[in-house]
């Protein structure tokens, strides 16, 4: 499980990156399992201005093969909703792309949050 220091520090090399002069953005991953990948993206036109984005959609795996598989699944989907949900409370505007099946959420930022926000920011176990 990633820990608020390894988010913060990754978040801080991000941010520090020098965005190559042929990339239009940079876009670094602080953290990726099956349901989440948190990213920090910055612009080529405004490099000093960052945006975190969370990105949440379902796995792709075969299909649960029991009734208790099922549960599970759709008790790690509530989790992740709830995340999103939590997120927003934490200041983070959500959106979703339902053709592609893809929830965000994404704050710009241009300095380095407060460990709160990186608290907030670990997924849900599961």
């Amino acid at each position: 499980m990633m820990t608020i220091s390894e988010l913060k520090s990754k978040c801080e090399q991000a941010m520090s990156k020098q965005i190559a002069s042929d990339d239009e953005e940079s876009i670094s991953v602080l953290c990726q399992n099956d349901w989440v990948r948190i990213l920090v993206v910055r612009d080529q036109d405004t490099p000093e201005k960052s945006r975190i984005e969370v990105e949440v959609c379902l796995p792709s795996q075969k299909d649960p093969d029991s009734e208790d598989d099922v549960r599970q699944f759709i008790r790690n989907h509530i989790k992740h909703l709830e995340y999103l949900l939590h997120l927003n409370n934490q200041g983070l505007t959500l959106s979703v792309m339902s053709r592609d099946g893809l929830w965000t959420a994404y704050l710009e930022i241009d300095a380095l949050p407060h460990d709160s926000l990186f608290q907030g920011l670990i997924p849900p176990s599961l």
